[in-house]
């Protein structure tokens, strides 16, 4: 795996780079890193699952069925309403070494280039102003994910998450492994003490969220067929849902 690009005039002296002209390069990408903040509109658009990597959980967008496509996305364009903010800041990134962040390049990306592309920096050492203004967004995003990691991170130690029925796993036709959600009972027998840590680390809205956008499964049925990978786009998903009672909350208990 290449070593990130550091955003800096001296690491990028003599290199450029491409501003995407559309969203291709997150066409191989079934999992989009959300944040807390993005929770109401993605959990209206597709379903939201919890994953572990490098030891951390992280908070994700499930955008298809198999690893190597997004469903969301057909020549480049977005097919749904809400956008990931991940997607307004890649391929920048932010890179945690000791307790310092690094702001990076993908060079994985496909979009940095030599003299013909933009320069992320003018010959003053000043970054672009199209640089400038994702890393800018790019810098409050972090903040979010961050804050989002430590809620994932309450919720982890309650005790409280679970992986995703097998059922479910098999009426999608499901092949990504790894998508955790919310297990309701465990939830509701906290202790009033572990229950008010959730509440105290804003934990208990993602809780809520990732469960309540399951349903959301159908819309990858339906894209799947729209725009079908290599995985055979399912038939029907409202067996799964028709008389389960593992996602419904009460929020008057």
């Amino acid at each position: 795996m290449p070593t990130p690009l550091v955003l800096s005039p001296k690491e990028c002296q003599g290199l450029s780079w491409y501003p995407p002209h559309d969203l291709g390069f997150a066409a191989s990408k079934a999992l989009i890193p959300l944040h807390a903040g993005e929770l109401a509109k993605a959990a209206a658009t597709m379903p939201l699952a919890l994953i572990k990597e490098n030891r951390e959980w992280r908070l994700v967008g499930v955008c298809g069925i198999e690893t190597g496509h997004n469903l969301f996305i057909k020549d480049g364009k977005w097919l749904c309403n809400y956008r990931p903010a991940w997607l307004s800041t890649y391929p920048f990134e932010i890179v945690t070494v000791g307790e310092k962040g690094l702001v990076t390049f993908d060079r994985d990306s496909g979009l940095l280039g030599a003299e013909e592309g933009e320069p992320f920096f003018d010959e003053q050492g000043q970054m672009s102003e199209t640089v400038a203004t994702r890393v800018e967004a790019l810098k409050i995003s972090h903040r979010k994910h961050q804050a989002t990691q430590k809620a994932l991170s309450v919720l982890a130690k309650a005790k409280v998450i679970t992986p995703w029925p097998e059922a479910l796993h098999s009426q999608l036709g499901l092949s990504i492994n790894g998508l955790h959600m919310i297990d309701e009972k465990a939830l509701s027998q906290l202790d009033d003490e572990t229950f008010l840590s959730l509440r105290k680390a804003q934990a208990l809205p993602i809780a809520y969220a990732v469960n309540l956008s399951l349903p959301q499964t159908h819309l990858l049925g339906r894209l799947a067929r729209l725009n079908p990978g290599y995985v055979t786009a399912p038939e029907n998903l409202d067996s799964f849902f028709d008389n389960d009672e593992d996602l419904s909350f009460d929020f008057d208990a």
